[in-house]
């Protein structure tokens, strides 16, 4: 029996650029594309799965992308602050959480991360993933702290359907063959942070997709931190975008441009001009980073990367925390929109659910 997956006309705020080719994406592929959407689509895509069946048969579970930009524009307008208390007031500790070691050719050494399934974890239904990195001298443990809410948040989304059930791993980042743990503020100390771009990429997320049910697309893939976690999620996000399709920062440290601040000089891993994705490269369906106006510790760093990502004419989303801090005051409010948005598909953002 074919399945067909029927879209509504609905695009959000896609009226504005109805004169312009809409485009509907499938594993990073256009499948579809016009100037208007018209009623009702229904799209037969061939699927081969290798069992000889209806090469006609469509897959119940195709999800369909719009844009990057379109993705944008339909969320632009719904990030806010503070999260609803109906969503961080109530704790939930739902899911399970799973300690794992995985040997890293970059530290040349076994190096730790926690895994949060979420809630009747089925392993034979696939997941998208969000990776959490923590600040300097953190750990795997740092960003579980309930202060900043991100699985209660996670799980009172998932459960009133505003968000996806995912898989949430908690990584350390610290890379180095040498030490176990940060020994202070300096460029060495900073590149075994840097240097968790490649563990990230050819270790810690071959294991997770091994041994765990994900998908392992970009469109299911986020990365994401807070502080130092920021800083490395904006720079492992803005140099490898082929991997994630979603970015979000909460007070990102500076050091990924050039930039000398109360600690050290950071001689930056690229230029201000090349903060940027490059020509031909996919760009993030969320881009959101968060700074407050009382954050003593990284500064006015957060909104110098917003407007460096301005200049360089980088769609992106900028959140300002008045009187927000270097903690869990722009911490959650990150976390809510980030988690709220990511992972829709096409369906789901003309419907606001998941």
């Amino acid at each position: 029996m074919k399945k067909t997956l029927l879209l509504s006309a609905a695009l959000c705020a896609l009226t504005a650029v109805a004169q312009s080719p809409i485009y509907l994406y499938k594993d990073g592929k256009v499948i579809y594309s016009n100037t208007i959407l018209p009623d009702s689509i229904v799209f037969h895509e061939p699927v081969d799965n290798g069992n000889n069946e209806d090469p006609n048969e469509q897959d119940s579970n195709t999800e369909l992308f719009l844009s990057s930009e379109q993705y944008m524009n339909c969320i632009r307008n719904t990030i806010v602050n503070p999260a609803p208390s109906n969503v961080t007031g109530n704790t939930n500790s739902d899911g399970t959480m799973q300690s794992i070691s995985y040997y890293s050719n970059i530290a040349r050494k076994m190096k730790n991360a926690d895994v949060l399934l979420p809630k009747n974890y089925d392993p034979n239904k696939k997941y998208p993933v969000m990776y959490v990195n923590h600040g300097i001298f953190g750990t795997e443990k740092s960003m579980q702290d309930e202060s900043n809410k991100i699985r209660t948040m996670a799980n009172n989304l998932a459960a009133s359907g505003e968000a996806k059930e995912m898989i949430i791993v908690y990584t350390f980042m610290y890379t180095s063959s040498n030490s176990d743990n940060c020994s202070g503020f300096n460029q060495a100390e900073c590149k075994k942070y840097d240097d968790f771009r490649e563990d990230l990429i050819d270790c810690l997320m071959p294991y997770i997709n091994q041994n765990f049910s994900t998908y392992t697309d970009r469109e299911h893939t986020a990365i994401s931190g807070f502080s130092m976690g920021g800083r490395e999620a904006l720079y492992i996000g803005i140099t490898r975008p082929q991997y994630f399709g979603y970015i979000g920062c909460a007070c990102p440290a500076p050091g990924v441009t050039p930039a000398t601040d109360n600690f050290m000089s950071h001689i930056g891993n690229m230029q201000e001009s090349e903060l940027k994705f490059k020509d031909g490269e996919p760009t993030p369906y969320v881009f959101l980073i968060t700074g407050g106006t009382n954050d003593l510790t990284v500064g006015t760093f957060p909104k110098q990367y917003h407007e460096t990502l301005q200049r360089n004419n980088v769609d992106h989303l900028w959140q300002e925390i008045q009187g927000g801090g270097h903690d869990a005051s722009c911490i959650v409010p990150m976390y809510y929109n980030f988690i709220k948005n990511i992972f829709k598909n096409a369906s789901d953002l003309m419907s606001g659910g998941r």
